[in-house]
């Protein structure tokens, strides 16, 4: 008798874990190795997939008609809202991610801090004071990005300034930096460059875990939103947020 073959492994790197559910029909999608479209209006000639063809319902060996990737390494780029979604929250992350996979595009994928076994993904993002919190990871680093509430609401501040904000977890440095199609955000880094991690689900997790540590509230201590942004001069030292201390289930202190 021939023992059964092992489940195979979700190697899906793109986006929702490969629950094609949760992919829109109109959904297109990018490569995250070669960033050749997969628009489902079109379909796709070199593999004779006639136009209006959803990503879901692509055939299991369809592989990139490009450079020959697999269908895990493609990454949603736009949809139309999911039933039920509010459109008009003002939720940032994909703008976020549309503006630096332009980046990884033109500026960041030839150079030597690029992992390119990564993809950019906005996680987690969600309203924090008045403005939104969450974690971007990118191929070459993984940050804590506040955005404000209201776009536009912080770009009279300069590139490079550094504040200080009070979050659950504690004190932590950001720094205040423009992006095209966003305007001002202000970043605070946890890991750069990428190339400890090989898997974006790992990345994935390690982003959501050092969100769900940064908004765990230290022991006695009540948090409040960030101000608008400023100066602080001097500011005092950042704290370390490293893999040691996502293992260790905390951030500092």
């Amino acid at each position: 008798m021939t023992a059964a073959s092992p489940a195979p492994r979700n190697l899906f790197e793109g986006s929702f874990l490969g629950d094609a559910a949760r992919i829109a029909p109109d959904a297109r999608l990018e490569c995250g190795i070669c960033w050749t479209p997969y628009d489902p209006a079109e379909g796709d000639p070199v593999w004779q997939i006639p136009p209006g063809t959803p990503f879901a319902a692509l055939p299991g060996d369809w592989r990139c008609p490009t450079c020959d990737a697999e269908k895990h390494k493609f990454m949603v780029l736009d949809a139309s809202a999911p039933d039920g979604a509010d459109q008009s929250s003002g939720d940032p992350s994909g703008a976020l991610a549309e503006a630096y996979r332009r980046i990884a595009r033109t500026v960041m994928s030839d150079l030597p801090l690029y992992n390119p076994r990564l993809a950019v993904e906005a996680v987690g993002f969600r309203r924090y004071g008045d403005g939104w919190l969450g974690i971007m990871v990118t191929p070459w680093f993984m940050n804590a990005v506040l955005v404000p509430g209201v776009p536009g609401a912080w770009d009279g501040v300069r590139d490079g300034v550094k504040s200080t904000y009070a979050l659950p977890s504690g004190d932590y440095e950001f720094v205040a930096g423009r992006l095209d199609g966003v305007g001002t955000i202000l970043n605070c880094s946890l890991f750069s460059p990428m190339f400890e991690f090989e898997e974006q689900a790992v990345v994935r997790q390690t982003a959501e875990a050092a969100l769900a540590a940064l908004l765990e509230p230290e022991a006695g201590a009540e948090a409040s939103p960030p101000p608008p942004p400023a100066p602080v001069a001097p500011a005092p030292a950042p704290v370390e947020v490293s893999r040691r201390h996502l293992l260790r289930g905390s951030f500092g202190g």
